[in-house]
C-alpha cells in the first residue's frame, strides 16, 4: 500500500486538494493523531513489546510500526474508515459494555447470573456463561447484547444500568431501515441520556476515561442524517441526502484550502 500511494505524497506537498481533517472538537482520535502516538511510542521504546504496550495504552494495537499514510501532509486516515453496524456497534460499543460487566462483579458471579437466566424463544442461552468463549463473533455479540441488562439488574448501580440501556437503545434504533425526524430524535435522546450519566463509569473505576473513538463517532452520524433529511423535500430523499452530503464535504475542503 505504501508503494502504491507513494506518488501522492508529492501531490499533497504541492497544493493538490485532498481530503483531510477539519479538527472536530469532540473527536478524540482526530485531535490526537494515530501517527503521532506511534512515533512517540517508537521513540521511547527500545523493545517491540514495550512499543506495543505503549500503543495499547493509547488504544492502538501496536502491530504496525510504519503506517502507509506516513508522509502524506494532508491526509486524515480516520476519514477513510467507514462505520458499520458490526464493527462500530457490536464489535465496538457492545464489546466495551461486556468488558465493563467484569468490573461490576467477579467473572464467576457474572457466569452464574448468565446461566441462571431462564431460556426464552429467540434468545441464546449461554449454558457455561461468557468466560469460556474463545472467539466472539458478531453474531454472538448480538446474542450477548440481548441478555446484557438482565445480567446486571440488581447488581449494578442505577446510573450504570441507565448508561447501558441508553447505549443499547442507540444501537437498536440505529439499525432501523429508514429514519425520519422522530426516529433521529430517539437516537439523540438515547445519546443524551448516556452523556448525562456516563461520569459514573469513571467515578466507579469501571474505565479510566471515556475518550473512546467508537463512542465519540456516534454523535456525528446523527447530525449528518438529520441535517441531510431536513435539506431534502422528503420524497425520494436518499439521493438528495447523498448529494447534500457531497456538497458539504466540498465546501469544507474549499474552506480548509482557503
Amino acid at each position: 500500500m505504501r508503494v502504491v500511494l507513494e506518488p501522492l505524497k508529492e501531490a499533497g506537498k504541492h497544493g493538490v486538494e485532498v481530503m483531510f481533517g477539519d479538527g472536530h472538537g469532540g473527536d478524540w482520535r482526530t485531535q490526537r493523531d494515530t501517527l503521532c502516538i506511534i512515533k512517540e511510542a517508537a521513540a521511547s521504546s527500545t523493545l517491540m513489546t514495550a512499543f506495543q504496550q505503549q500503543c495499547r495504552l493509547q488504544g492502538i494495537s501496536g502491530a504496525v510500526t510504519c503506517p502507509f499514510w506516513d508522509g502524506f501532509p494532508l491526509c486524515n486516515i480516520h476519514f477513510s474508515i467507514t462505520p458499520d453496524v458490526l464493527h462500530q456497534l457490536y464489535q465496538g460499543i457492545i464489546k466495551y459494555l461486556i468488558m465493563w460487566c467484569t468490573s461490576l462483579m467477579e467473572e464467576q458471579e457474572l457466569d452464574e447470573r448468565i446461566k441462571a437466566l431462564p431460556p426464552c424463544v429467540g434468545i441464546r442461552h449461554f449454558k457455561k456463561g461468557w468466560s469460556e468463549l474463545a472467539q466472539v463473533s458478531g453474531g454472538k455479540r448480538k446474542d450477548m447484547a440481548r441478555i446484557l441488562l438482565g445480567c446486571i439488574i440488581g447488581r449494578a448501580p442505577t446510573k450504570v444500568i441507565t448508561c447501558f440501556r441508553a447505549l443499547l437503545d442507540f444501537i437498536y434504533l440505529a439499525q432501523y431501515p429508514s429514519h425520519d425526524d422522530h426516529t433521529l430524535q430517539y437516537l439523540e435522546d438515547a445519546l443524551d441520556l448516556y452523556h448525562t450519566n456516563k461520569d459514573v463509569l469513571v467515578d466507579l473505576g469501571i474505565h479510566d476515561h471515556l475518550n473512546i473513538p467508537k463512542f465519540h463517532s456516534m454523535c456525528f452520524h446523527i447530525d449528518c442524517a438529520k441535517e441531510g433529511w431536513r435539506a431534502s423535500n422528503f420524497r425520494d430523499e436518499l439521493p438528495q441526502m447523498t448529494h447534500w452530503l457531497e456538497r458539504q464535504e466540498k465546501v469544507a475542503m474549499f474552506e480548509t484550502y482557503l
